[in-house]
């Protein structure tokens, strides 16, 4: 598990922008509603600012109503590939994987056949099962999300 300095979003931002392209998923496990949707979001939007091209970075959202109930981990792998459309970097944002049985076996197959950079989220409960170790036991980054805290909701209700 990965400590930032005070957890706020510009250091969530900073610690994902230092593992970037580094060869392990990366987990962001918090409780509901405490933002790690829209991390998510904004991590998208810097990898745009960085050049990457929006048609490289699939975003899916594992609660959307687009989805069956019961997907499978191999659906779930499948579906991701058919947006891979040539050879290049894709990064894989990945909202609240838990609700995909086995998701872990569909990420670590993309991460180790595909060449991406993948990030995903989920509830603290439901995400750190004991398969996560089996399926990718040293290939990962566990990043705790908190909510906001005090100050920092002053700070944003400012602007």
């Amino acid at each position: 598990m990965v400590r930032t300095c005070l957890f706020c979003v510009p250091c969530y931002l900073d610690l994902l922008k230092t593992y970037r392209d580094v060869p392990l998923v990366k987990i962001l496990a918090g409780i509901r509603r405490c933002g790690k949707s829209t991390i998510l979001e904004m991590l998208q939007e810097d990898l745009i600012k960085s050049g990457v091209l929006a048609d490289h970075i699939i975003s899916m959202r594992y609660t959307s109503e687009d989805f069956d109930d019961g997907m499978t981990h191999k659906e779930m792998y499948k579906g991701i590939k058919e947006k891979m459309t040539d050879g290049g970097r894709y990064y894989l944002l990945l909202d609240e994987v838990q609700e995909i049985t086995d998701w872990e076996k569909a990420v670590n197959s993309l991460l180790k056949n595909a060449n991406t950079d993948i990030y995903v989220t989920g509830s603290n409960s439901k995400l750190m099962s004991g398969e996560i170790s089996t399926y990718l036991t040293g290939r990962y980054l566990s990043i705790p999300v908190f909510t906001l805290s005090f100050a920092e909701y002053m700070d944003f209700k400012k602007t």
